[in-house]
């Protein structure tokens, strides 16, 4: 047979993994061989692979110095911006993205109308490749899809009993990379900030003040809420950027306070009995899924006004207003989830759009059937040359990213279940972490 080439770089499994396999079952019923697998490998070998599209992730330095390679290497590229999705101002929204990078691409996705009207008022020379499309990662949301999820809850459920969920977003903070000095490394690796601009300086100070004074009233607000909630359990799963043996060790020993990170977030967010974050994407997917939710910010500075998390969920700043809030989500769920959609779902549909079905995976796929790729058949390497060049991993990066053939081939199964779909499909092991998934016989 032949097939069209579709590849998809992943960094971060719990993230973007569930999020791409509805658009890999789609496109495998289209013809295309999708090649998932982890980012800094596949990128490293795309002149080795043959000719299609790659799906790039981000805006950023790194991810425009990759879509110059593939399309050196005789690729078209597309992207989305997975990182602006907890963004709502528009200095950031804009964060890093250059002409440049858009003019290396064919086609730019769009999560919705708010980050499209912002493009297009910076970078009108562009407006041919811009496509509204919503994030695939909100497909995942629906009712239907997360019945796939349902087996999960139960697990977790049958783990912990009721549970109160704390999802943190300290990156900066409470950093993974280590320090405050290498956090402001990676930003200007990456070509997001830059320490000896003043505007970005201003960011970096107000980003570590606003996460470290949370950060420290979160540790409180966790054994308050054990204490106030005896019938709960508090699950605290930290966000993949931070330093998570902090965690361990500030909340060692406490009774019915579980630190933990496992999976993709979503099955844990629908067995609680209310998500509570600050400005953490996960607080606009609880929105979104119909799982009461609930931002505790009780220290703020501009910073805050950035994350859209914190614009389209109710935010707390004393723990007496908290406590209110989950007691009534616990006593009326779909009244609170109710009342939460009333007072800010106009807000939320400017910035995501939603649609039925994997409306945003519907329209990212036409979107590449626009390209007329061509198709080919045998090898998934060119001719002669398919020996991979591996990037070693550090263990940040590892920690992000389970992509062996059997995780891959467990979530496709869950995927399937809620797509009401056959998960029959064939998955060559090409490396550890890169994976060919094809339709045939």
């Amino acid at each position: 047979m032949k097939y069209k080439r579709l590849y998809l770089p992943i960094e971060e499994s719990a993230r973007e993994l569930n999020a791409r396999l509805p658009l890999v079952f789609r496109a495998a019923a289209r013809g295309y061989m999708v090649i998932v697998g982890d980012q800094w490998s596949m990128v490293r070998n795309l002149n080795k692979f043959m000719p299609g599209v790659v799906f790039l992730k981000g805006s950023n330095t790194v991810q425009s110095n990759w879509a110059g390679h593939a399309r050196d290497s005789g690729h078209r590229v597309v992207a989305i911006d997975e990182e602006v999705t907890a963004m709502a101002d528009r200095r950031f929204v804009l964060q890093g993205v250059t002409s440049q990078f858009l003019g290396r691409l064919d086609k730019f996705f769009f999560q919705g109308p708010h980050q499209h009207r912002i493009f297009l008022d910076e970078f009108p020379e562009h407006k041919d490749r811009f496509v509204v499309t919503g994030n695939p990662r909100f497909d995942l949301l629906s009712s239907s899809m997360t019945r796939s999820f349902e087996p999960d809850v139960a697990r977790i459920r049958g783990r912990f009993g009721r549970y109160i969920l704390v999802n943190t977003n300290f990156g900066a903070g409470n950093t993974g990379h280590g320090s405050r000095e290498e956090f402001v490394a990676v930003c200007e690796r990456v070509g997001y900030a830059k320490w000896d601009d003043p505007e970005d300086r201003a960011w970096f100070e107000a980003t570590f003040s606003f996460e470290e004074q949370n950060m420290m009233r979160f540790q409180e607000m966790v054994l308050a809420l054990r204490d106030r909630f005896p019938g709960h359990q508090i699950i605290l799963r930290p966000h993949p950027s931070e330093d998570h043996s902090y965690w361990h060790r500030a909340l060692a020993g406490q009774d019915r306070v579980h630190v933990v990170f496992e999976g993709a977030a979503t099955p844990w967010m629908l067995g609680a009995d209310i998500l509570i974050h600050n400005t953490c994407t996960t607080g606009t997917e609880a929105m979104v899924m119909g799982v009461p939710v609930a931002a505790f910010a009780p220290y703020t500075n501009w910073v805050e006004s950035i994350f859209l998390s914190n614009l389209v969920t109710p935010v707390f700043r004393d723990l007496g207003q908290l406590f209110k809030a989950v007691e009534a989500a616990i006593d009326d769920r779909a009244s609170a989830v109710s009342a939460i959609k009333e007072e800010f779902g106009d807000t939320l549909s400017d910035h995501i759009a939603l649609g039925e079905n994997c409306g945003a995976t519907t329209a990212i796929l036409s979107a590449l059937d626009e390209l007329d790729l061509p198709a080919f058949e045998g090898s998934l390497f060119r001719a002669g040359d398919n020996k991979l060049t591996f990037v070693k991993l550090d263990e940040y990066r590892m920690r992000k990213l389970q992509l062996s053939r059997s995780d891959v081939m467990q979530n496709m199964q869950n995927i399937a279940r809620g797509m009401g779909i056959s998960a029959k499909l064939h998955v060559h092991r090409v490396s550890g972490s890169i994976h060919a998934i094809y339709a045939g016989e």
